[in-house]
């Protein structure tokens, strides 16, 4: 699906960076809620990562299935979020969840589009634009992460985003807005 080198080579880098940073968040987590959400975050960024390679339309039940998997772990924990210490609210999981399913959707596009891009059947004015719209949501969302970690005034009176997290979410996000303008 993805042509371009360029392409293909920032989904890669921010997609396998994300991965690498979920997997090291895991081994920082405190708790076991925390560390299942890094573990989900870094195997929907491995997921994503190979769907850039151009393995989705070989792969799209087995990649779809974990993407299922991550979405239902976050939807669950929308659900039942607990109340204890430390505990980040439902916030987190419902950004989660919508990656996840902003994630679905640029696997099946890119599952969908192996021909020549006239024959992708999804080339239609609102997919078209519903695609761009998403790549421009993730891109704000990229920054928000960005400037939550690392712009956060001394005299606010919100906590800055954790490092490792904000800057895990941020790569996430930007390989989905490139992901985006690649299925485009």
């Amino acid at each position: 699906m993805f042509r371009s080198w360029f392409v293909v080579g920032a989904l890669v880098l921010l997609f396998g960076a994300a991965a690498v940073l979920g997997v090291v968040a895991m081994f920082r987590a405190k708790s076991v809620a925390a560390r299942a959400d890094a573990a989900a975050a870094g195997l929907l960024a491995a997921v994503m990562a190979a769907v850039g390679l151009g393995w989705a339309p070989y792969s799209v039940v087995l990649f779809g299935a974990v993407i299922g998997v991550v979405f239902l772990w976050f939807a669950v924990r929308i659900v039942y979020q607990g109340t204890r210490l430390g505990e980040a609210g439902r916030w987190p999981a419902i950004y989660g969840a919508a990656t996840a399913a902003l994630s679905g959707w640029v696997l099946l596009s890119a599952a969908r589009g192996t021909g020549s891009p006239s024959d992708h059947p999804a080339h239609q004015l609102a997919v078209i634009l519903a695609d761009i719209l998403g790549g421009l949501l993730m891109l704000f969302a990229a920054t928000g992460w960005l400037l939550g970690t690392f712009a956060m005034p001394a005299e606010s009176k919100s906590h800055a985003v954790p490092r490792l997290k904000g800057v895990r979410e941020a790569l996430m996000a930007a390989g989905l807005a490139i992901a985006f303008y690649a299925v485009s």
